[in-house]
C-alpha cells in the first residue's frame, strides 16, 4: 500500500504536466518565446483573463507549442465548458497525442461519454511509447478508468480483463491504488461472478478498509451466493462506514452507492 509521502508525490505528478524548461529551446525561437509567455501566464490564477491572454499570445507566437493549448484548455473543463475546452485541447493532442490523449479521455469519462473515452484510451494504449498515466487527483490508473468505461457500456467481461491486466502489471503491492480491487469487484458483481467478487473485495480490504461501497458490493456478492446472514452483516457495515466522517471518498468510482441503496438492500432482506 502506498505510503503518505508517495501518495503526495503521486498526486502531484499525475496529469499535472510540469512546467516546460524553456532553455531547451533555441533562444529567440517561436517555441522559446511561447514557453516564456506560458511561464508568465501560470503565475496568474488559473482561468483568469490575464493568464488566458498570455496563453493566446503564446499560441500566436508559437503555434506548435502544445503545452500552451493544454494549459489554456484546463479551466474550460473545470468550469463545465466541455466543447470550448475540447476545441483548444484537440490542437495540443494533434501536436503531441502521447502527452494529452489521456487527459481528453478523462474529461470524456467525467462527462459520461464512455464511448469516446474508450476510443481515446484504446488509441493511446496502442501507441508504442504509451506510458502509465493517472487521473488528475492521482487516485486511479487510467487503465482502471478504461475498464470501468467498458463496464459502463455493458461490456463487463472486457472491463474485468482490462482491470486485471492493469493490476497484474504492478511490480509490488506498493503500486496498488486505494480502490483498484474495489473497481474489479464491482465488475465481478455486475457480471454475477460472486465468488471472484468476494475474493477481490477481501484483497481490497487488506489495502483500504474505508470505502463504504466495498461493504455494499460485498453484501451483494454474498447475496448472490445465497448467504443472507453475511450479506446483512456487510450491508450494516456499509451503513456504519457511510456515517464515518473519516471514510475514504472513492473519486471516479464510476458506480456510486448511496445510503438509500443500502437501506433498500437491508429492507429487501427483511421481506
Amino acid at each position: 500500500m502506498k505510503t503518505t509521502t508517495s501518495i503526495i508525490l503521486f498526486m502531484a505528478s499525475s496529469f499535472c504536466f510540469s512546467q516546460v524548461n524553456c532553455f531547451i529551446f533555441l533562444e529567440g525561437s517561436p517555441e522559446r518565446q511561447a514557453c516564456e509567455l506560458c511561464d508568465e501566464a501560470i503565475k496568474h490564477p488559473q482561468g483568469s483573463k490575464a493568464s488566458q491572454l498570455l496563453f493566446d499570445k503564446a499560441i500566436a507566437v508559437g503555434p506548435k507549442f502544445a503545452w500552451a493549448y493544454y494549459e489554456k484548455s484546463v479551466p474550460y473543463f473545470k468550469r463545465g465548458f466541455l466543447l470550448e475546452g475540447l476545441e483548444i485541447l484537440n490542437e495540443a493532442i494533434r501536436l503531441k497525442p502521447l502527452e494529452y490523449l489521456c487527459y481528453r479521455a478523462y474529461w470524456y469519462w467525467q462527462y459520461r461519454n464512455y464511448k469516446l473515452c474508450i476510443q481515446d484510451l484504446e488509441t493511446y494504449y496502442s501507441m508504442p511509447k504509451a506510458f502509465i498515466q493517472f487521473t488528475p487527483g492521482g487516485e486511479k490508473d487510467m487503465r482502471i478508468i478504461l475498464g470501468l468505461a467498458y463496464a459502463k457500456t455493458g461490456n463487463y467481461k472486457k472491463g474485468i480483463e482490462t482491470i486485471k491486466t492493469c493490476i497484474n502489471s504492478y511490480d509490488s503491492e506498493d503500486d496498488f491504488g486505494f480502490a483498484d480491487y474495489h473497481s474489479l469487484a464491482i465488475l465481478y458483481v455486475k457480471n454475477k461472478q460472486y465468488g471472484e467478487a468476494i475474493d477481490a473485495i477481501q484483497k481490497q480490504l487488506l489495502i483500504n478498509k474505508d470505502i463504504a461501497d466495498s461493504y455494499y458490493y460485498l453484501g451483494l456478492a454474498y447475496l448472490g451466493i445465497q448467504n443472507k446472514t453475511e450479506a446483512r452483516k456487510q450491508f450494516e457495515n456499509a451503513i456504519l462506514k457511510l456515517n464515518d466522517t473519516n471514510r475514504y471518498f472513492n473519486t471516479n468510482a464510476g458506480f456510486m452507492v448511496h445510503e438509500s441503496d443500502v437501506v433498500e438492500a437491508l429492507n429487501n432482506l427483511k421481506n
